[in-house]
């Protein structure tokens, strides 16, 4: 066997075996997620800067657009330093990438040439304003590839040999993870989001537009936490955490110093904490779950609306308003039956 000497000062990385799986630890996962933070902070940052700012801003090149692109390059370098090892360790492609981050490897590119677009598009059409700066098709292609750097750390928790009352911090991981998803689809739905509509936090949801914001908000909102129970048992305060910051995230960026929806939140995700807690919902306990799903939504939306018309802040009718919320809880039930349904007979499963 032919050795390297000493004397070179190479260090080789030992070979995985082909059917070894190459994973991220929970830590370089964690590590992950604390840069795609840096990332949806600099989002914010510069939605704060649109909406605040909008008819001022004439160039690309901004602060906020700094914060935003230098949380990308942070991510992706560190995507990329996991690869690096993968490829020490023998692999090849998208094998070179931890197990999961076939996601990030998709999703640096892709940001990367969207970045690049945009520098174009603004350099040449201008900075748009309102919805066109969301609904642009270079925001779209950044929005997708951040999407997928973020699910990653998801999508590696998720893929680990590990039971659903896995071990807290790979659970984290994992509420994280969808925490950060969360935030990014609310905030390319800010002109839709029923919570914060409206001036003054709690408002007036009197037409069909507004009717239509708070059952979307509601399935956007209850979405993430069903994901998580088709492999994990929540670990407590995961909601909690899902709710409020994205909450804050928007309410700082669209109504800078109200915290009234923030703090909201934070309360009806501790409800759902809780209801989750007593509930202890799960794909072996299918009635419970479907009672989770239904009242998931309730927590968020019998406090928004009630509190409204109890404050003063709206004039609905009590059918109109309780009508909406249970619309809402059959959102989430509808939402459970999509991602749990019903186990086929062995029939169906046969020509």
């Amino acid at each position: 066997m032919t050795t390297v000497p000493p004397s070179l000062g190479l260090h080789l990385e030992p070979r995985l075996p082909a059917t070894q799986v190459y994973r991220a630890t929970t830590r370089e996962n964690l590590t992950t997620m604390l840069l795609g933070l840096w990332l949806i902070g600099g989002l914010f940052l510069d939605g704060w800067a649109h909406n605040q700012r909008g008819d001022t801003i004439e160039s690309f090149f901004t602060p906020w657009h700094a914060v935003f692109y230098s949380g990308f390059a942070a991510v992706a370098a560190w995507c990329l330093y996991l690869a690096s090892r993968g490829w020490r360790l023998g692999r090849r492609g998208l094998a070179a990438f931890p197990d999961g981050y076939a996601l990030a490897a998709l999703g640096v590119p892709l940001f990367g040439v969207s970045g690049a677009g945009d520098l174009l598009w603004h350099t040449f059409l201008g900075i748009e304003v309102g919805i066109e700066a969301l609904l642009s098709p270079t925001h779209l292609g950044l929005f997708t590839g951040a999407m997928l750097i973020l699910a990653s750390p998801l999508n590696a928790a998720w893929r680990a040999p590990v039971g659903r009352s896995a071990p807290g911090m790979v659970r984290w991981v994992a509420a994280l993870s969808a925490t950060s998803m969360l935030a990014a689809t609310a905030f390319m739905h800010m002109y839709m989001w029923g919570l914060l509509m409206v001036p003054q936090g709690l408002g007036w949801v009197q037409t069909r537009g507004e009717l239509s914001a708070v059952l979307l908000t509601s399935l956007i909102q209850t979405a993430p936490a069903l994901l998580l129970l088709r492999r994990f048992t929540l670990p407590f305060g995961a909601i909690t955490v899902m709710y409020a910051v994205t909450n804050l995230g928007l309410a700082l960026m669209l109504q800078p110093g109200d915290y009234r929806v923030p703090l909201l939140a934070l309360g009806c995700g501790f409800l759902a904490d809780v209801l989750h807690a007593t509930l202890r919902p799960s794909p072996a306990r299918l009635l419970h779950l479907r009672a989770f799903a239904f009242l998931l939504p309730l927590c968020v939306w019998v406090p928004y609306l009630g509190g409204a018309v109890r404050l003063g802040l709206s004039n609905l009718s009590l059918e109109l308003w309780l009508g909406v919320a249970v619309m809402a809880g059959l959102g989430g039930l509808g939402l459970s039956a999509l991602l749990f349904p019903p186990a086929l007979p062995p029939e169906a499963l046969t020509d």
